[in-house]
């Protein structure tokens, strides 16, 4: 187990949600979306540590803020 919440695989990209009234994302979200953006399949968390330079408790961070603003979702 390497102690990530979330299949990468799994996580879309809503493109439909509302961005009225939302808060401005954070640094770490913005990176993160932006990586799920770029590489929609064969996603590993070693990859995107490596290329946002982020902690792994920081992409759990930016993961969940990305969730709870409904700007991703789990398939």
């Amino acid at each position: 187990m390497n102690g990530f919440r979330w299949n990468l695989n799994d996580l879309i990209v809503n493109t439909q949600t509302n961005p009225q009234g939302r808060r401005s994302l954070t640094r770490q979200e913005i990176f993160v979306l932006g990586w799920l953006i770029s590489y929609t399949t064969d996603r590993h968390y070693s990859d995107l540590l490596r290329d946002c330079k982020l902690a792994p408790e920081q992409c759990h961070t930016a993961i969940e803020g990305l969730l709870e603003l409904d700007l991703l979702r789990l398939r």
